[in-house]
């Protein structure tokens, strides 16, 4: 964490006036008591102004630095973009590069965030809630007062909402979810899970869609099957898998099994378009790659979508592997059975 220089860098002799005009403390607010957080307005663990940014610990947001721009500017937008970049950050997983919110990356950021429906929020807090679960049968430790962001959610009345709906269908006992009345995940719920899982959607395996052949080989063993591993998912891609189905019935049947997509149109096969599209009809997540002296021969279909393009297979995989991150979050690591 610390300063960073660019675009937002301010004079550094009003750096301190302009983050009193923006947060609304003084010098002696630091030393005595911690100032709020700049996107969930709640009380911060460390707050450290720097000339460029501050650092920010919060319970709800986790860590992440911000301008003084930055602080303005998200004040003055629509409400809804402070608990979209509090998700952005909380979901970040541990050891991952603490964000640097600046004005150039508000939009940025808000963007690579996946876009739930209210029903798939509903299974998501209910796989949080077991997630959190310490044992069979105890209390979950998520807190919908500190926990909301996890579920990208606008609040904790949005979280206690969709708790009372687990508890009328009887997933939940005990609706409220706060840190006096946590709820517990009953045997009904803990069924439901495992009916999502086998849908795929909260499956731990990840869809490779590209060119088999040899030429990509190395570009699957070195770059995207370690980017998916390393960001704890399983690696599926369907021709070093073993089975006995015809090819075509197994690529769909693994797609449905599948949480997301990562295809790679490096020598524009028509397959991976196929699969692509299919896995966007799904609902679900497609991670777009290419190499970068193909991004022009790409279909006008899917040019709006964006791609990794990438120069080098060590480009591909931390490019890959922060890009699974933003998206999907880190996953459990324990990889599944095909």
């Amino acid at each position: 964490m610390g300063g960073n220089s660019g675009a937002d860098d301010p004079p550094r002799a009003l750096s301190w006036g302009v983050h009193q005009l923006c947060c609304g403390v003084n010098s002696m607010t630091q030393l005595t008591n911690t100032p709020k957080c700049p996107l969930c307005d709640g009380p911060t663990t460390q707050y450290y102004p720097h000339a460029v940014t501050t650092e920010v610990e919060c319970v709800r947001c986790g860590c992440f630095n911000i301008t003084l721009q930055a602080i303005a500017a998200v004040s003055a937008r629509h409400l809804g973009y402070k608990p979209l970049l509090s998700a952005y950050c909380r979901r970040r997983p541990q050891g991952a590069e603490t964000p640097t919110i600046k004005t150039d990356t508000i939009e940025q950021f808000i963007q690579t965030l996946p876009h739930y429906t209210p029903p798939e929020k509903l299974d998501n807090l209910l796989e949080l809630m077991a997630r959190m679960t310490p044992r069979l049968g105890e209390p979950t430790g998520f807190n919908a007062d500190t926990d909301y962001p996890l579920l990208i959610a606008q609040g904790p009345n949005e979280v206690r909402f969709l708790a009372l709906d687990l508890d009328v269908r009887g997933y939940l006992y005990g609706p409220r979810v706060g840190p006096n009345s946590p709820p517990t995940v009953l045997l009904r719920g803990w069924e439901r899970l495992e009916e999502i899982k086998r849908s795929g959607r909260l499956s731990n395996r990840a869809f490779v869609a590209m060119w088999f052949d040899k030429g990509t080989d190395d570009l699957y063993d070195q770059a995207v099957k370690p980017a998916i591993e390393k960001a704890g998912y399983d690696p599926l891609r369907v021709d070093k898998h073993e089975h006995v189905n015809r090819i075509d019935d197994e690529i769909i049947g693994q797609i449905k099994r599948s949480r997301f997509m990562v295809a790679d149109f490096t020598g524009q096969r028509y397959g991976v378009y196929f699969e692509a599209g299919m896995m966007i009809g799904l609902g679900r997540t497609v991670i777009w790659m290419c190499d970068k002296k193909q991004l022009n021969d790409l279909h006008f279909d899917v040019r709006q979508f964006n791609f990794i393009d990438y120069e080098s297979l060590a480009e591909a995989q931390d490019r890959l592997y922060n890009r699974i991150l933003a998206i999907e979050g880190e996953g459990p690591g324990q990889f599944e059975k095909p």
